[in-house]
């Protein structure tokens, strides 16, 4: 595969496009299962089974990680998932394997993956009914803890999604959905406001709470996430000790992975990247997949590296940054860096991160950043 290289560390990223049905903020691509048309599941199962082969046999050794996510994979039954899992993991066992499921896919059958799969990522979203009826989600609260009783009970590691800054919604719900989720023990947490996004059901009918209204959802969201012993090691990302996504630690470091599925992103290369993009849509993809490649150029890659580094607590390592672009980090950027406000990064020899003064200002930092290149 072009620009694959084999002396790093390869992950693999699996789309599932299919959904009951599409959650009313929802702008990824996904397809309700009555849009499908008859035997496509089967097909899409075939095709990601032959990609994942070839990819496999050119490889020659376990990959990374793997992380299956949707749209919404429960979707395909834990039958098919294994299949694919055991398809993915022909040259070994990787580090970690996620799976994303919806809450009201879970259940106790989930545990017989156990040897495939390591880690499950499921969308809590809100422990409020009103709150996933304004998301236009299908889950219910009972629903919800039904899958934390079950995850809580089985022996994987596992992630619990919620959302803030719903219109509506106070601060004190927000905590409240925090501290009930904390109670079930998840590992990992991950938490971030509702984005609405351009042609969803979502921002035709709600208006936005503004961004001093998220900022404050946030600050009382990470303070809280603190209390109860989360590490805040990314911009929307907390995890107990030891429980960090090794999955997503490998986008925000720039590493290695290809996604296949319809739309599915992937990077493959070190001081420069090829960028590929699988086919975008499902038709196209069940009849003819094509990953789409763009190699970056150097600046390119550093601009991206930039904007995925800085997303966490340890930001960029600057022996890192000399070992993979070739330059002195506090020559290309010292000046850049005197003008950023105080109290929002911290700057030694060794590393440039941010804090959580800068993460409410991370668009601004990684645009003023990219000026000094």
């Amino acid at each position: 595969m072009k620009g694959l290289d084999q002396s790093r560390p390869l992950s693999l990223y699996i789309h599932v496009p299919f959904c009951t049905r599409k959650c009313d903020y929802c702008a990824f691509y996904s397809i309700p299962l009555s849009a499908a048309e008859p035997g496509w599941i089967d097909r899409y199962v075939s095709m990601i089974l032959a990609e994942i082969g070839a990819l496999s046999e050119e490889w020659g050794k376990p990959f990374h990680t793997i992380f299956i996510g949707g749209g919404n994979p429960g979707i395909l039954g834990y039958a098919n998932l294994r299949r694919i899992l055991e398809k993915a993991e022909e040259n070994g066992m990787p580090e970690e394997v996620t799976v994303e499921i919806n809450p009201e896919n879970i259940t106790p059958e989930l545990q017989g993956l156990s040897d495939v799969l390591t880690r499950v990522s499921v969308g809590i979203q809100s422990m409020d009914d009103e709150v996933l009826r304004r998301l236009g989600r299908n889950a219910s609260r009972a629903d919800n803890i039904r899958a934390l009783e079950l995850l809580s009970s089985m022996p994987f590691r596992w992630n619990a999604d919620i959302i803030t800054a719903v219109p509506g919604e106070s601060i004190g719900r927000t905590l409240k959905d925090i501290e009930e989720v904390a109670s079930y023990n998840p590992g990992h947490i991950s938490f971030y406001c509702l984005a609405f996004e351009e042609g969803t059901p979502l921002i035709a009918r709600e208006t936005p709470v503004g961004e001093e209204a998220e900022a404050e959802f946030l600050e009382k969201g990470w303070q809280r996430l603190r209390e109860l012993g989360y590490e805040h090691y990314e911009v929307s990302n907390f995890a107990k000790s030891g429980e960090r996504c090794l999955h997503n630690l490998v986008y925000w470091n720039l590493g290695q992975y290809i996604g296949f599925g319809p739309g599915s992103e992937g990077s493959v290369g070190y001081s420069t990247v090829t960028s590929m993009r699988d086919t975008p849509e499902i038709g196209r993809f069940l009849s003819s997949p094509e990953l789409e490649c763009t190699p970056l150029s150097s600046a390119e890659t550093e601009e991206e590296f930039l904007l995925v580094s800085l997303r966490t607590s340890d930001g960029i390592r600057k022996s890192g940054y000399r070992e993979r672009f070739g330059r002195d980090f506090d020559s290309v950027y010292g000046g850049q860096i005197a003008s950023i406000p105080d109290g929002c990064f911290t700057d030694s020899p060794e590393a440039f991160a941010l804090t959580e003064k800068g993460f409410m200002m991370l668009d601004w930092i990684i645009l003023h950043l990219a000026m000094g290149m």
